[in-house]
């Protein structure tokens, strides 16, 4: 019975939450706990939450040619949009997380290009749309601790798939900690 139990826990602990159950403040205060939001083609979409983890990620890094960078994504597993699994993300290119971002505009275009980007999934990682020259969108960082690793800022974009489907990815806003 106690095996039960603690698998039974164990699962609650790993289950996603709806979208709805995420709160996030309409007006940040970036304090690194804000979140990320966006809508995608008129439809909210906010990080699903499990209770050990955030589907939400502020990342610096440096990719295979040793090119310094900052993403910002998050996900979303919750099947009551109708849409299934979606995930955004912002790649900007170029950054050095030692150095104040604040104020800072970010042209999103091309990935293949090792230009700054943004990425939408839906339902399977096969239904990608992503930016290009023309297709394209943009990041404003509003505010940067360099001391705590704090980021947060607006971004917008449109992004094209394989099939020529646009996207519209518009009011996006993010308080992320590194």
């Amino acid at each position: 019975m106690k095996n039960i139990i603690l698998i039974l826990v164990a699962l609650f602990c790993f289950t996603s939450c709806t979208q709805n159950d995420v709160e996030i403040s309409n007006q940040y205060v970036y304090n690194g706990r804000g979140g990320i939001k966006c809508e995608v083609d008129g439809v909210l979409l906010k990080p699903s939450t499990a209770i050990i983890y955030s589907n939400a990620e502020l990342r610096f890094d440096s990719d295979n040619n040793n090119i310094n960078f900052m993403s910002i994504s998050f996900h979303n597993s919750n099947t009551s949009t109708g849409l299934g699994f979606q995930s955004v993300r912002v790649k900007i290119m170029n950054v050095n997380s030692n150095t104040d971002l604040k104020g800072n505009i970010y042209s999103l275009k091309d990935e293949i290009n090792n230009e700054s980007f943004g990425n939408y999934f839906r339902e399977d990682l096969d239904d990608k749309y992503r930016t290009n020259n023309i297709v394209n969108g943009e990041l404003k960082v509003l505010y940067h601790d360099l001391k705590k690793s704090k980021v947060g800022g607006t971004f917008w974009f449109d992004a094209i798939n394989d099939k020529g489907v646009i996207v519209k990815v518009r009011n996006g806003q993010f308080d992320l900690t590194n």
